[in-house]
């Protein structure tokens, strides 16, 4: 992940500590007299590449170099040297720059020529950074944040597109950009993640930054401005990247009031109007009330228009410290209903423990009779290949593949690329890479996920498909679901064009699993 300098949070300790605490990589900020072991005073100074790249879309590895608040901390940029081992060879590519940067954000992506590796495999990638600053030469490996193990970067070099059949398109629905950027928090430039998304063989995207940052001035993270510069500076972006190869986007992560008067987060997609939340942005310690309710989000819903709203990591364990000087709470039964949301983001991330346990949470919605469709997104900061955070506060930051950009996805079917219409239409998939699909079969009549079925007796159609990314199917599991018993029925590799007894009522859905820890779960078929 990636995160904020800004001077200011030297000064504004209101805002500062609650977020600080939560494990956001910040080396700047301090308390008045007490200074973290990762204090520094430099830009960050960040390098990324994605976790896949596919020769059929280029044969070139994009290296992501961003650098962060130089016009706090100026910084002359010298050279980048790129490193790429693979099983059989190694290259070393060199960019030279020369250039002084004196401004808030910048970024640049070198690409490295990758024909000359084998395909199937993954790439270890180092990127070594020379630069000066205050009249000193520093030699940097990945990033400049002190403490971190600074591993190579692995980054899959795929023949071919993900197994996909056609008219299925895969995206990120949950994604910060840096028009995210706070006391603590920033991401990277959407012309950017669309170059990376691209290769890793995503087809869109939503930007989904926070609503307490995109009512911000332009100059100021806790000074807001009512014409919001920020919000349309980012919908601007949005129109000017969005095609019908790649579609991006705009929408906002709201934080908004739940049934209790808790903030939760909503991802607003595709709505002409900002809505406003601040109460969990810590901008003013301890005034964390909420400003909106989700029981006004049924009226935006019932108008019609081309918005899509989206719980975002309703599964999600909130930290008890957030819970007391946030605010933050969780969505319930009455949210849902109150709010009208039929689509739950329960993946968050690509921890596998923490999926298993959304999913549960999602059957269990299920059982009780709702019918709610899954998306899964990585909530990610501009982070393609690793995000850094703190582990102990003042004194140590840590790397992880947590959250990463695209290791979890969503997938909708549909007559063209158009991720608002096609994931109303139902038909959804969520991934980390694998494909499986299916459809209820009586006579002619199909009936697909996202559709209702009401016959008893019917067949089983289903079709996997996986890569040597993601390594041989282990199991394709049935799921039949049981609403008045309360009880899901679990069939393991059940032979295709099977005959299968439905219950009065319930669902059917599917996963499956792959020896490299390829995970894909299907949406249901209702049982009516």
């Amino acid at each position: 992940m990636n995160y904020d300098l800004s001077l200011q949070g030297f000064l504004n300790l209101e805002g500062f500590l609650p977020l600080f605490i939560f494990s956001y990589a910040e080396i700047h900020y301090h308390l008045k007299f007490l200074f973290p072991k990762y204090f520094l005073k430099e830009p960050e100074i960040i390098a990324d590449v994605p976790i896949r790249i596919i020769k059929s879309i280029s044969h070139k590895l994009p290296v992501l170099i961003i650098i962060k608040d130089s016009h706090l901390f100026p910084v002359k940029l010298f050279l980048v040297e790129v490193t790429i081992t693979g099983r059989k060879n190694k290259l070393t590519k060199k960019f030279s720059f020369d250039i002084e940067l004196s401004k808030k954000y910048y970024s640049k992506i070198l690409e490295v020529d990758v024909s000359g590796f084998d395909t199937e495999q993954f790439l270890q990638v180092s990127v070594e950074i020379k630069y000066e600053i205050n009249g000193k030469k520093k030699t940097i490996v990945n990033d400049n944040y002190p403490g971190i193990l600074k591993k190579p970067f692995k980054c899959f070099f795929a023949e071919n597109k993900l197994p996909l059949p056609d008219f299925w398109f895969a995206g990120e629905p949950h994604y910060h950009s840096n028009y995210t950027s706070d006391q603590v928090e920033f991401g990277a430039d959407i012309a950017s993640t669309v170059k990376l998304a691209k290769n890793m063989g995503l087809s869109w995207l939503f930007i989904t930054d926070h609503s307490y940052d995109l009512d911000d001035s332009e100059n100021s993270y806790i000074k807001n401005d009512p014409d919001l510069p920020k919000w349309k500076a980012m919908k601007n972006d949005v129109q000017q990247l969005d095609s019908n190869e790649f579609r991006v986007i705009a929408g906002e992560e709201v934080s908004i009031g739940n049934s209790k008067g808790k903030n939760v987060h909503l991802l607003a997609i595709d709505h002409n109007e900002f809505i406003e939340g601040w109460g969990d942005s810590a901008e003013i310690w301890f005034k964390n009330k909420p400003q909106r309710s989700l029981k006004e989000i049924k009226e935006l819903i019932t108008l019609k228009d081309n918005s899509l709203f989206i719980a975002a990591h309703p599964a999600e364990k909130i930290p008890f410290l957030q819970k007391l000087t946030l605010r933050r709470g969780y969505w319930s039964i009455k949210d849902y209903q109150n709010s009208g949301i039929r689509f739950l983001q329960i993946i968050n991330n690509n921890n596998l423990p923490e999926i298993q346990q959304a999913i549960e949470y999602w059957k269990s919605l299920l059982l009780d009779g709702y019918r709610f469709f899954i998306l899964a997104g990585n909530d990610a900061h501009g982070n393609f290949n690793v995000m850094r955070q703190i582990k102990i506060p003042f004194l140590k930051l840590f790397a992880s593949q947590k959250q990463v950009f695209g290791k979890f996805f969503t997938l909708f079917h549909y007559n063209e690329n158009n991720p608002t219409e096609g994931l109303r239409s139902g038909k959804i998939v969520v991934s980390n890479g694998p494909f499986i699909n299916f459809f209820l079969l009586n006579g002619t009549k199909k009936f697909h996920v996202g559709m209702t079925v009401t016959y008893r007796k019917i067949k089983i159609v289903y079709e996997t498909r996986t890569s040597n990314e993601f390594g041989k199917i282990i199991n394709a599991d049935l799921f039949i679901g049981d609403i008045e018993l309360k009880k899901e029925k679990k069939i393991t590799n059940i032979k295709n064009n099977s005959e299968i007894e439905l219950p009065l009522k319930g669902y059917v859905r599917m996963s499956m699993t792959t020896e490299n820890n390829g995970l894909v779960f299907t949406n249901p078929v209702w049982v009516e």
